[in-house]
């Protein structure tokens, strides 16, 4: 601990970097460590955050997955509420509460149906030489571009494949 580092002073911070933006209890933690402040400060800090309300992994992860519901895969929102530290246990309540399967797989259409139209634009206009265009045909180059934006996204092979029988049906 810093000499000028009281309690006090580790409550400040603590509430300083949670006016910011919602943080969860071990990005709280991680930020007090990284100032420097002593390991028993921060329990008691987080103890006394967590009593009053103002830190609450849960409320933040229902949040953070309604927000990213119509933006992001399962697996994507998944994988960035771990890298913040929640509990596995908690995402998994939370997304089925948020997610359901049927909704992820009619948000991967809709997004697949306006990537397509995006990307055909493309081929259209500017996005291959003509020497490109002659050796690949359009649908393969613009169902590849498509199908690397879903998987980026975190969608499943599986919904993606579904997707794409969909898409050439229509």
């Amino acid at each position: 601990m810093r000499n000028n580092q009281s309690p006090k002073s580790a409550w400040e911070a603590a509430l300083d970097s949670l006016s910011r933006r919602a943080l969860t209890k071990r990005e709280l933690e991680t930020r007090l460590n990284d100032k420097g402040y002593e390991s028993s400060q921060i329990q008691s800090v987080i103890d006394k955050l967590l009593g009053y309300g103002y830190l609450n992994d849960r409320e933040l992860a229902l949040t953070y997955a309604k927000s990213r519901l119509h933006r992001y895969s399962r697996r994507r929102v998944t994988m960035d509420m771990r890298n913040r530290g929640i509990a596995s246990d908690l995402i998994e309540q939370v997304l089925e509460e948020v997610y359901s399967w049927d909704e992820e797989a009619k948000l991967c259409l809709a997004l697949a149906q306006k990537w397509r139209v995006q990307e055909e634009q493309r081929w259209e206009e500017k996005a291959l030489k003509d020497s490109e265009k002659k050796t690949v045909p359009q649908e393969l180059w613009v169902q590849q571009r498509v199908v690397r934006k879903l998987i980026q996204r975190g969608y499943p092979s599986d919904i993606v494949q579904n997707v794409l029988a969909k898409m050439r049906i229509e």
